[in-house]
C-alpha cells in the first residue's frame, strides 16, 4: 500500500494547475503561515500528531522525538539508554490526553507510555509486550477505557483502573485487520475502526464482537472508495467522513452506505482519487481536507449565499505558505489557531486572521501586478486603483476579482512610467497617475486613453516636474498637483499648469514656490493643508487668505514633531492628524493651536508613519515602517498588528492608504496590500495562561525534585541567593505580543514591568521566606491572574536560630561564670577591706589611742622639762591627727559604708569638725551620684575636699566659708570659697597640700582650678565628669 501511495504522488501533482483554476479567490484570502522546523528547535520536521494538553502546552509528535512547545521554545524528549524513565522510543506516532488529564503517548516500536508531568518522566503501560508494538491510533471511550491501534498487533483496550490490557487481532479473535489507523465511538457506544488494509470496522466493545466491516466493492457504488481508511470524523452521529486512499467518503450511519464527497462538492472532483490524510469539520462547520500526496490543504467554507474554497500549499515564492504540501496532521488549539503538521515542518495559522491579503505571486495569473504598493484609490463605481513602485498600476473589480494591468510600453497610449507614486480619480471619473519620472498621466477609463503631461523647460505653463507626488481635487473643483518642485493648479479645460499662488491679505507668511509637496488635504472648513519634505506643514485659509506655517521648534514642546510630512487627515471632532517621517504622529488642536505628539515612547511601533485613517468608532489607524497601529484617542493606547496577526508584511509604504466606499480600509506595503473592515477585526478578550519555563541559580539551570510547574516551593541555601525565573504565556503567541509583570513579595514594593522580557533576575537576596508572582497580558492588554512560587532561602548555619540560641546560652553561661568569679573576687576584696578596716581600727587605732593617752599623761607629769612636755604635746597632737586620718581611711575601706552612709553626709560632718569657729555653709544642688563612683574616685574627691578645708583653717584667716556641691547630668561640681587673706596666683609656691590636690585630680581625670586674690579670699573649683570605668562595681 505504501508503494502504491508513492506511485500516485506523481499523478496527483499533475492536477495542481487544474485545482488552481477552480480556486481563483485563493490569493485574496491567503493567510500567513508561521513555520517551525529543526532550525527553530523542533526535533524533526516530519510531524505525526499535535495535541494541546490541559496545562496549555502544545505537544508535537515527530519521527525523531516528542516536542513540548510553550509558544517560544521547544523542549525535546528523547530516548536515553541510561535513563529508564526517558521516552521509550523516539518515533512518536499518536498522542492522547484522557478525561482525567493523563497524557498517553503511542510510540512506533515501543508501545504505549504515560507522561508524568511532575517528574517529566515516562512509564510504559505494557513493558513486556511493548517491544515491536507500533501504535498509530489512540482513543478514550465513554467508559474511560483507552483503546490503541497498532500496525501489526491489532486493536488493544487498556483499563486504567485495573491495568488490564485486552487485545483483538486476526490471530487471537479473528479481528478483520491488524493494522489499525483510527478509532471513533458513536452515540450507541459502538466503536468504529479505520484500518490500513480492510476498510471500516464496526465493533461492539460490550460483546467484544465485530458487528460488521465495510470494504470497497468495485461492483457497488455505495461501498467505500478504498480499503485504506486513514481518518474518521463524525458529524452529529449522522454520518462519518472517511479519509481514504482514494478521496473522502461520507458514510451514513443508518443506511451503512457511502457516497463520494465530490458528489456534494464537485469543485473537489480533481482530488477524488487523492490519498487523504484527514478530513474533518471545525466548530464553524468549515471542512478541512489534508492530502498526503503533496496536493495540499483544502478549506471549504459555506456562507448564506455561496461556498468558498480555499487552497493552501507550499509555494516556492511565498515563505508564508505551507512548508510542505504533504499534510500529516491538522489541529486546532484552544485559542483557535490551526496547526498543520507536514512532511517538512510545523505550520501555525493564527486565528485572528481578519485581514484580506493581496499579494504579488508571479506564477498566478490572478495575482496583483506589483510587489511594492505605492498608492490606493477607490472610484465612485467601486473600482479599486492600485499603483506600484516599478510595476505600473492595476484596475481591480472587487466584485469579480478581475484585474487589468497597466504598464508602460512603446505606444504613446500607455503609462508614461512604471514607477507610480500616486493615483487619484476626480469627480468626472478621470484617473490621474503621478509617476516618479514620467510626469502626470490622465487616464480616461471609458475610452481607455492615456494623456501624458511631461516637464518641458520651454513650456511656460507646463508641469513643474516629472516627479509628481500628490493630486487633489478641491471642493471648488480645482485640481491641485503636488510635485517635487512645488504646488500647481491644473486647468483641465486649457490643459495648462499654474503655480499655486493665491492672493494674500498680508505677506507675513508665504509658502515657497519650490517645495517638495508630499501630501495634500482639504479639511471640513475648506482649509488646504500642504505637507512637505523638509519644509514642514503649511495651511492656507481661503477665507482669510492667509498662510500658517508649522515647523519643529525645540523650544516649543507643542510644535509639529518633524519637518517631513507624509500624510494628513481629519477626525470627526475636527482635529487634524499628521503622519510624519521619524516624528511619529501629531494631533493638531485648532482651538489651542497645539500639536500633541505620539511616538514609540507612547506605544507606536515605529516613528516613521505613512498612512492615517479614522474608523467609525473614532479609532485612528496608522501604517508605519513596523506594523499597523490602532490608536484610541480617549485612552491614548495603541494596539499594534503585525504579520502574526495576518498582515502581509510589517513594512508599509507612502501614500498607500485609503478608506473605501463600503468602509473597508486599505493599506499598502512592500509586499502587497491588505483590506479589512475595522469592526470585523477580532480582539482577544481571553487572558493568556502563564507558566514557569526555567529557574536558574547564578545563570545555571537548576534540577528540581519535580518539574518546575509542579513545584510549589523552592528551597535555597544562603549562598544560592542569585536566581532568576523565566516564564511564558501559553496562548502560543510570540512573546513580543505579551506584556509581563512580576513581583517578589518582601523585596519588590509593587509590580515590576518586565519590558517585554519574559524573565526576572534577583541578586543578593537575604535569607527569608518570599513569594514570586508573575502575570501576563495579551496584545489587547487583557491580564491573566498571577501564578506564584514560594521561595525559602535558609541562612548560613551560623545565622540559624538554633545556632544563635546555642551561642546565646554559651555566652550567657560564660558571662555567668565570669560574673560568679568576679562576684567571688569582689566578696573576697570586701572581706579583705573589712579585715583591714577592722585591723586598722582594732590594732593601729588602739595603739594610736594608747600613744595619745600616754602622751597626755606625760604632759601632766611634773617630772618632764619644758622640751619634753613640748615633745609630748606634739606626739599627742600627731597621734590625734593620725587617728582622725585613719578613721577617714577606715570609713572608705569599710564595705559596709558603700551604701549605708552617704559620702555627702561624711563631707558635711568633716566640715563641721574642721571649720569649727568659722561661719560656713554647705549647699547641695541637683542630683548627686557620688556614692555610685568607684572607691578610688570617692576617696580622692574626699581627700581633695578635706585638704581644701584644712587650707582654709590653717592659712586663710577666713571668717566665712561657702561649700557648694552640685550634679548636672553626669558631671560632679564642687566649689569651696572663703573670704580669707588670699594670695597672688603668680607668686604662690605650692605646698605639699596643693600639690597633692592637683595630683589626685589628675589621677582620676578631674579638673581642678584654684583662684585667689590677695585680701579677697580663695576659690577652689573642682569638676569631675562621670565615666563608665569609674562606676562602682
Amino acid at each position: 500500500m505504501k508503494q502504491f501511495i508513492k506511485h500516485k504522488i506523481f499523478l496527483r501533482t499533475s492536477l495542481l494547475f487544474l485545482i488552481y483554476s477552480s480556486l481563483l479567490n485563493a490569493q485574496y484570502n491567503s493567510t500567513n503561515f508561521v513555520r517551525y522546523n529543526i532550525n527553530n528547535g523542533l526535533s524533526n520536521n516530519s510531524i505525526n500528531c499535535i495535541l494541546q494538553t490541559s496545562d496549555n502546552f502544545l505537544w508535537v509528535a515527530t519521527k525523531d522525538g516528542l516536542n513540548r512547545f510553550d509558544g517560544q521554545f521547544f523542549k525535546i524528549f528523547k530516548f536515553d539508554a541510561s535513563d529508564s524513565l526517558s521516552l521509550p522510543e523516539n518515533y512518536v506516532m499518536s498522542l492522547l490526553e484522557s478525561s482525567d488529564s493523563t497524557f498517553y503517548i503511542g510510540t512506533w516500536g515501543r508501545g504505549l507510555c504515560i507522561f508524568d508531568p511532575k517528574k517529566e518522566s515516562f512509564k510504559s503501560i505494557d513493558p513486556i509486550g511493548s517491544e515491536n508494538n507500533y501504535i498509530q491510533a489512540l482513543f478514550e471511550d465513554s467508559k474511560n477505557n483507552i483503546w490503541y491501534g497498532t500496525t501489526t498487533k491489532g486493536l488493544s483496550k487498556f483499563e486504567p483502573k485495573t491495568g488490564k490490557i485486552t487485545t483483538y487481532s486476526k490471530s487471537l479473535n479473528s479481528f478483520p485487520s491488524n493494522n489499525i489507523t483510527y478509532l471513533l465511538e458513536d452515540k450507541n457506544n459502538i466503536l468504529w475502526v479505520g484500518t490500513w488494509d480492510n476498510g471500516l470496522v464496526e465493533f461492539n466493545p460490550k460483546t467484544e464482537k465485530v458487528v460488521n466491516y465495510y470494504i470497497h466493492n468495485n461492483q457497488d457504488e455505495t461501498s467505500i472508495s478504498d480499503n485504506g481508511v486513514w481518518y474518521l470524523y463524525t458529524d452529529a452521529d449522522e454520518y462519518i467522513l472517511l479519509s481514504t486512499f482514494k478521496g473522502v467518503d461520507k458514510f451514513d450511519f443508518k443506511t451503512k452506505k457511502s457516497t463520494r464527497l465530490t458528489e456534494e462538492l464537485p469543485e473537489l472532483n480533481s482530488i477524488k482519487n487523492s490519498t487523504i490524510r484527514l478530513a474533518f469539520k471545525d466548530k464553524k462547520d468549515r471542512l478541512w481536507i489534508g492530502t498526503y500526496d503533496y496536493v495540499g490543504l483544502f478549506l471549504i467554507e459555506e456562507t448564506h449565499s455561496e461556498q468558498r474554497y480555499l487552497y493552501f500549499r507550499n509555494e516556492e515564492d511565498d515563505i508564508n505558505s505551507l512548508s510542505s504540501s504533504r499534510i500529516r496532521w491538522v489541529y486546532k488549539d484552544r485559542k483557535g489557531n490551526f496547526w498543520v503538521g507536514t512532511e517538512d515542518g510545523l505550520n501555525k495559522l493564527p486565528f485572528k486572521n481578519n485581514f484580506i491579503q493581496y499579494r504579488h505571486l508571479p506564477i498566478r495569473k490572478t495575482s496583483i501586478n506589483g510587489r511594492v504598493v505605492s498608492s490606493i484609490f477607490q472610484g465612485k463605481d467601486g473600482t479599486l486603483w492600485v499603483g506600484y513602485g516599478g510595476s505600473g498600476f492595476d484596475k481591480i473589480d472587487l466584485a469579480s476579482n478581475n484585474k487589468i494591468h497597466y504598464l508602460n510600453n512603446s505606444s504613446n497610449n500607455s503609462l508614461s512610467n512604471n514607477d507610480v507614486i500616486t493615483i487619484y480619480e476626480d469627480r468626472f471619473g478621470i484617473v490621474w497617475i503621478g509617476t516618479m519620472d514620467g510626469g502626470l498621466n490622465r487616464f480616461d477609463k471609458r475610452s481607455n486613453r492615456f494623456t501624458r503631461y511631461l516637464y518641458d523647460k520651454n513650456k511656460k505653463f507646463g508641469i513643474a516636474s516629472n516627479w509628481v507626488q500628490q493630486v487633489l481635487e478641491t471642493k471648488k473643483g480645482e485640481l491641485l498637483v503636488g510635485t517635487n518642485e512645488g504646488l500647481q493648479i491644473f486647468d483641465r479645460g486649457k490643459e495648462l499648469f499654474y503655480a499655486f499662488a493665491p492672493s494674500l491679505s498680508d505677506s507675513f507668511v508665504i509658502m515657497p514656490q519650490y517645495v517638495s509637496v508630499n501630501s495634500l488635504f482639504e479639511d471640513s472648513e475648506g482649509n488646504l493643508w500642504i505637507g512637505t519634505w523638509l519644509d514642514g506643514l503649511f495651511r492656507f485659509n481661503p477665507k482669510t487668505k492667509r498662510y500658517s506655517h508649522f515647523s519643529p521648534d525645540i523650544k516649543n514642546n507643542y510644535s509639529v514633531s518633524s519637518s517631513k510630512i507624509t500624510a494628513i487627515n481629519e477626525d470627526h471632532l475636527g482635529n487634524i492628524w499628521i503622519a510624519t517621517h521619524s516624528g511619529g504622529v501629531n494631533k493638531y488642536d485648532k482651538e489651542k493651536n497645539k500639536f500633541y505628539h505620539f511616538t514609540t515612547k507612547n506605544g507606536l511601533p515605529n516613528d516613521v508613519t505613512f498612512g492615517i485613517q479614522e474608523d467609525q468608532k473614532g479609532f485612528i489607524w496608522i501604517s508605519t515602517m513596523k506594523g499597523l497601529a490602532r490608536f484610541n484617542p480617549v485612552t491614548e493606547n495603541f494596539r499594534v498588528f503585525d504579520v502574526n496577526d495576518g498582515l502581509i508584511d510589517d513594512q508599509f509604504n507612502w501614500r498607500a492608504s485609503f478608506v473605501g466606499n463600503d468602509g473597508s480600509f486599505y493599506f499598502g506595503g512592500i509586499n502587497g496590500f491588505i483590506k479589512f473592515l475595522p469592526d470585523e477585526i477580532k480582539f482577544d478578550s481571553i487572558p493568556p495562561p502563564i507558566a514557569f519555563t526555567s529557574f536558574k541559580i547564578f545563570n545555571r539551570e537548576v534540577s528540581l525534585p519535580q518539574s518546575l510547574n509542579a513545584t510549589k516551593k523552592i528551597e535555597l541555601n544562603y549562598d544560592q541567593n542569585f536566581f532568576s525565573f523565566e516564564f511564558s504565556a501559553l496562548d502560543l503567541e510570540p512573546n513580543y505580543k505579551h506584556s509581563f509583570k512580576f513581583m517578589l513579595e518582601g523585596i519588590d514594593p509593587d509590580w515590576v514591568d518586565a519590558n517585554g522580557r519574559p524573565e526576572a533576575f534577583y541578586t543578593d537576596i537575604k535569607p527569608g521566606e518570599y513569594k514570586f508572582l508573575v502575570k501576563a497580558a495579551n496584545a489587547d492588554n487583557i491580564w491573566s491572574n498571577p501564578i506564584s512560587m514560594a521561595i525559602v532561602i535558609y541562612p548560613a548555619w551560623w545565622n540559624t536560630w538554633w545556632f544563635r540560641s546555642i551561642l546565646f546560652i554559651v555566652v550567657a553561661l560564660i558571662a555567668y561564670i565570669i560574673y560568679r568569679a568576679h562576684l567571688k573576687q569582689l566578696l573576697e576584696i570586701e572581706r579583705i577591706r573589712l579585715s583591714i578596716a577592722s585591723d586598722l581600727h582594732d590594732e593601729i587605732g588602739s595603739n594610736l589611742s594608747s600613744i595619745s593617752v600616754d602622751s597626755q599623761l606625760l604632759i601632766g607629769s611634773n617630772t618632764l622639762n619644758e622640751n619634753e612636755k613640748e615633745l609630748s604635746q606634739f606626739i599627742s597632737q600627731t597621734a590625734k591627727e593620725t587617728i582622725e586620718a585613719m578613721r577617714d581611711i577606715i570609713w572608705f575601706i569599710n564595705p559596709r559604708r558603700d551604701f549605708n552612709i552617704s559620702t555627702i553626709f561624711k563631707m558635711k560632718d568633716t566640715a563641721s569638725k574642721l571649720l569649727a569657729g568659722i561661719s560656713w555653709k554647705f549647699q547641695i544642688d541637683g542630683e548627686i551620684k557620688i556614692d555610685s563612683y568607684n572607691l578610688e574616685v570617692k576617696r580622692n574627691i574626699f581627700l581633695i575636699y578635706k585638704e581644701a578645708l584644712n587650707n582654709v583653717v590653717r592659712h586663710s584667716s577666713a571668717k566665712n566659708c561657702d561649700i557648694i556641691v552640685k550634679g548636672i547630668h553626669s558631671t560632679f561640681y564642687m566649689i569651696i570659697k572663703d573670704d580669707g587673706i588670699g594670695f597672688k596666683n603668680e607668686s604662690i609656691i605650692e605646698n605639699n597640700g596643693l600639690k597633692n590636690m592637683r595630683r589626685r585630680a589628675e589621677k582620676i581625670g578631674a579638673f581642678l582650678k584654684i583662684d585667689s586674690k590677695k585680701d579677697s579670699g580663695t576659690e577652689i573649683i573642682f569638676t569631675y565628669e562621670n565615666k563608665k570605668k569609674y562606676f562602682q562595681k
